[in-house]
């Protein structure tokens, strides 16, 4: 089943986006394309996730140190590069290559941090146990539940053991403890959908912060699924057609929907 024969039923993409910004669901939903800029900055995005996804095989090749381990993580980063137009060709259409070389450049210069990071992470743990964490089972497998009326994609689901368990691949900053809020209501969306799908209870899932090789064993809490279902039902409201109220910060900067959101707030709206 495709997620446009699911678009009834909130997305957990949708969810994330509503903690951004409650508007953007509005705009969104109603085919406003809420389309990226390519940059730099998005081309590192897109080489981060994929670099991201063969690390795991990089720890089981290398040896367990940090050269070894840079090493094979620098030949994942050339296949990366090689094969980065053939998974992104409509994104990359009629990019100027020097806009992809600057992200090559600064992708590049990550890889001996992220090495070091795998490398402390295989010593304080084991090799088995960081493997098992983020080797995708199944890449980005499509997750419905009837039940919860709620869709979304998570970047893998992983065998930990014996149990199947989510991992979201997440580009940006990587906190000092733990991990954010949304990405924490994120893994507790798809851990949701996973439980459903499969059947059985999914305590924790996993977070992968890509840009400094960093993993994060996330546990969901009652409180994480109750404001799953909550941000669910303002979703479903928002896409109804309530209008929530605007809300102004840096995200403002670069939204695509600046001179659609000038709509002024009721009083309704103040619950969203």
């Amino acid at each position: 089943m495709s997620l446009a024969d699911l678009k009834l039923h909130a997305n957990v993409s949708e969810l994330l986006l509503y903690l951004k910004c409650p508007r953007q669901v509005y705009y969104t939903y109603r085919e406003q394309e809420l389309m990226p800029t390519i940059s730099s900055g998005y081309i590192e995005h897109m080489m981060l996730k994929e670099l991201a996804m063969g690390y795991a095989d990089v720890i089981k090749k290398a040896k367990p140190t940090k050269e070894s381990i840079l090493e094979e993580l620098s030949a994942q980063f050339e296949r990366v590069k090689s094969e980065l137009d053939f998974i992104y060709s409509t994104e990359l259409k009629n990019v100027p290559f020097n806009v992809i070389e600057t992200a090559e450049k600064n992708v590049f210069e990550l890889l001996d941090n992220i090495a070091t990071n795998l490398s402390d992470a295989v010593f304080k743990s084991n090799e088995v146990d960081i493997i098992q964490s983020i080797m995708p089972h199944r890449t980005e497998p499509v997750l419905h539940s009837d039940r919860l009326k709620l869709t979304g994609i998570p970047s893998a689901i992983v065998q930990y053991g014996e149990r199947m368990v989510p991992l979201s691949i997440r580009t940006g900053r990587c906190p000092e403890n733990g991990v954010w809020g949304n990405d924490r209501i994120h893994i507790a969306a798809l851990s949701m959908l996973v439980e459903e799908n499969g059947g059985k209870i999914v305590e924790f899932g996993f977070v992968e912060y890509a840009k400094e090789g960093k993993i994060r064993k996330v546990k969901v809490r009652p409180e994480d699924r109750r404001q799953v279902l909550k941000i669910r039902d303002r979703v479903d409201r928002i896409k109804d057609g309530n209008l929530p109220e605007r809300k102004e910060g840096k995200i403002c900067e670069h939204c695509n929907f600046t001179h659609l959101c000038t709509t002024k707030s009721t009083l309704a709206s103040k619950f969203f």
